[in-house]
């Protein structure tokens, strides 16, 4: 799994790649200090499976970062982790296309369980924040419920030509566990019990074709 830290701050990139073995053996991290180093980096790290996007930065901030980032590196979910803790602020990221919003006073099991469920192609808001009417989650045209994210829809292409999981991490230049994370989501959300027929359950519903 590649993942690229961009947070100013030298020690809470270092404590966060730390935290951050504890979702994945085989993690390779990247670091930015600013967004403008975050988006020179991804012009050559494409095979991303997840940005943490620091707010508060010199120059440009992570929420205005964010477009030209999904831009350069479109199947990345980006995730804002940020002290910035204004409802306002968490809107603007979650319009702007982030897939999540993580206070930096969250601990690592709140913290770890997010990335988790947005590896797993949804978005994650703190819930407190879903009581507040300033925060629409999906309102950057993230996928609507019943639907499938486009990194889904490649995992799901590739389990329908009979692949395995290591066979599909490879295709796609992600992760195996990433792998897993996808097909989990898959077939929660196509309800489906197994890999098989979760494939049916898509072709029946024409989302196999290209």
């Amino acid at each position: 799994m590649r993942i690229l830290i961009v947070d100013d701050h030298a020690l809470f990139r270092e404590a966060l790649s730390g935290m951050l073995t504890r979702l994945a053996g085989d993690l390779v991290v990247l670091e930015a200090a600013t967004a403008n180093d975050a988006q020179r980096l991804v012009s050559h790290h494409r095979n991303l499976d997840l940005i943490l996007l620091d707010h508060a930065m010199p120059g440009l901030n992570g929420v205005d970062a964010i477009p030209e980032l999904h831009a350069r590196c479109p199947a990345t979910p980006i995730v804002v982790l940020s002290a910035d803790e204004d409802a306002a602020t968490v809107s603007a990221a979650i319009r702007a296309g982030a897939a999540g919003y993580v206070p930096k006073s969250a601990n690592s099991h709140t913290l770890l369980n997010a990335l988790k469920l947005v590896l797993a192609g949804e978005i994650y808001i703190p819930p407190r924040y879903l009581e507040q009417s300033t925060v629409e989650p999906g309102a950057a045209d993230r996928p609507r419920t019943g639907e499938l994210t486009e990194r889904q829809l490649d995992v799901l292409r590739l389990l329908a030509d009979g692949l395995p999981n290591k066979s599909i991490a490879q295709r796609l230049g992600i992760a195996e566990a990433t792998v897993k994370l996808h097909v989990s989501a898959i077939l929660k959300q196509l309800g489906a019990r197994n890999r098989t027929e979760a494939v049916i359950t898509a072709g029946d519903r024409g989302l196999l074709r290209d």
